[in-house]
């Protein structure tokens, strides 16, 4: 019976996304229908200097591009005002329902290859008062309704990874390495 269940969830795995097969589209596909991940940013704290720092931080797609709403007292930022080369990673453990990823006994584990991994990196970069900062405003206020109230007073805006690599693992086999190119058309095929 477990192994017609194992069957039965590996199958569902990835059908509401794209092919596991096109790793560029199936990176697009886990950057939209995924809203938080972790930034993993060089500390400036004082007592981690130089060490790797991992912060969870909501995000909003539009187009491929990953917004942002941070606030310049977060550590991360903190960070990124002296190196603003930053990861970014997602999981799709973070889809409860993944069934590749655990959430049903014997079905899988969050580390599994199955278990879809995405880390991309990049720079992040503050968009206040450029033509994007409206769009990526609206979007992440619809993806998460409580930033629009958050306090006044934390200096919040708009930032936005610019994309410089991505590494992906959706199977067994080993990573991919997708280009930026690759990633905004939504497929390995250029």
């Amino acid at each position: 019976m477990r192994a017609v269940i194992l069957a039965l969830a590996l199958s569902l795995v990835g059908s509401a996304v794209a092919s596991r097969d096109d790793k560029a589209a199936y990176a697009r596909s886990m950057v939209s229908s995924l809203d938080w991940g972790v930034m993993s940013t060089i500390s400036t704290a004082s007592d981690t200097a130089g060490a790797p720092f991992g912060n969870p931080q909501s995000h909003a797609e539009v187009d491929g591009n990953i917004y942002y709403y941070v606030s310049d007292v977060d550590q991360s930022m903190l960070d990124i005002a002296v190196n603003n080369q930053v990861g970014y990673t997602l999981s799709n453990a973070e889809a409860l329902s993944s069934p590749a990823c655990g959430s049903i006994p014997y079905a899988g584990d969050e580390e599994s290859p199955l278990c879809s991994r995405l880390s991309i990196t990049g720079n992040f970069v503050n968009i206040s008062g450029t033509d994007e900062e409206e769009q990526a405003t609206d979007a992440l206020f619809k993806a998460h309704p409580a930033m629009k109230n958050w306090p006044a007073d934390h200096s919040w805006f708009v930032g936005k990874l610019e994309i410089t690599q991505l590494w992906e693992i959706n199977m067994f086999g080993g990573a991919s390495h997708i280009t930026p190119a690759q990633y905004y058309a939504g497929t390995d095929a250029n």
